[in-house]
């Protein structure tokens, strides 16, 4: 099998020194808002020193906070369990997990501690965002974990203008339209590896990128604006907001069939569901306490065979 170019820009990545970096980064920029034997909530698994939630228990060690994981038992449960006992102030995690947990809390009425929430994956939704400053009264970071892997390709300053993409990994670069008359860096997003220039990485997104000083300081390339370039994402970023945005719904996942798509809706009892559009296959159930496992961490973590989503 040929080697993609991702897998050749990961194994650049995660060479000793490149991992050092890494931590390097990410332990500059969390320092500020991090206390001492703060317990910080990990809500990836610990799989090592080149995995995403290796590289974060590394940053936070090296702030002198204390890594907590949510692991091995990675029901939806046993996060909101491990968010009450351990006081955690601060949460890194996925959006879709974190969105979950801040429901669930609301939902059982468990009280939480949360005053800043790193979300990491590709570039975010506003209305996601928001709903984390209004949920849980906190401050939202974003990390661009590449294919939420551990490539760290940037983070968001306070002034939320976007991602900073890390000038020491990858250089942004934006096709342009042929079309395109407006002045504005805006079109498809592509990145070149710093250490190999040849090796181009396509996020399949479209974007804007500024390259004008922010009001941070930092001079770093901005990544603004991403919708993606598969055919159909708009309908399905609709679809995810129009879902997750009620606080009814705890999770949810699309299955494509031979008959249509079919979509699976997890919720709390006794509350108002979304309107939702026609479907091949429609199945709404309650959540269950003892089985449930987010839909994210079944996918990317324990290879349980997933549906698209």
């Amino acid at each position: 099998m040929t080697e993609s170019c991702y897998e050749k820009i990961l194994a650049l990545e995660t060479t000793p020194e490149a991992l050092e970096a890494t931590v390097d980064y990410l332990s500059g920029l969390i320092k500020p808002f991090l206390s001492t034997l703060e317990p910080v909530l990990i809500c990836f698994p610990d799989e090592g020193p080149n995995s995403l939630g290796g590289i974060f228990k590394e940053a936070v060690l090296r702030c002198e906070a204390m890594p907590v994981f949510w692991g091995p038992d990675f029901r939806w449960k046993e996060l909101l369990r491990r968010a009450f006992d351990t006081h955690a102030n601060t949460v890194i995690g996925h959006p879709r997990v974190v969105l979950g947990l801040m429901k669930l809390a609301k939902a059982t009425a468990t009280p939480l501690y949360i005053y800043d929430v790193i979300i990491c994956g590709d570039p975010f939704a506003r209305w996601m965002i928001n709903g984390f400053k209004r949920g849980l009264d906190c401050r939202v970071w974003g990390c661009y974990a590449v294919e939420s892997g551990p490539i760290v390709a940037g983070f968001s300053c306070e002034q939320e203008a976007g991602i900073h993409i890390r000038e020491d990994v990858f250089d942004p670069i934006v096709v342009l339209d042929k079309d395109h008359s407006e002045p504005f860096n805006r079109g498809r997003l592509f990145f070149a590896s710093k250490k190999n220039p040849e090796l181009i990485y396509d996020p399949e997104q479209f974007a804007l990128v500024q390259h004008q000083p922010c009001f941070c300081g930092s001079d770093a390339p901005r990544v603004v604006e991403t919708r993606s370039v598969q055919q159909g994402s708009d309908s399905r970023q609709y679809m995810e907001e129009e879902i997750l945005s009620w606080s009814s719904v705890l999770d949810y996942r699309t299955e494509l069939t031979e008959s249509g798509t079919a979509l699976e809706l997890v919720v709390f009892p006794d509350e108002l569901i979304p309107k939702l559009p026609t479907f091949a296959k429609l199945t709404v159930r309650i959540w269950n306490p003892e089985v449930d496992i987010p839909f994210f961490i079944q996918e990317h973590y324990l290879k349980i065979p997933e549906k698209h989503s």
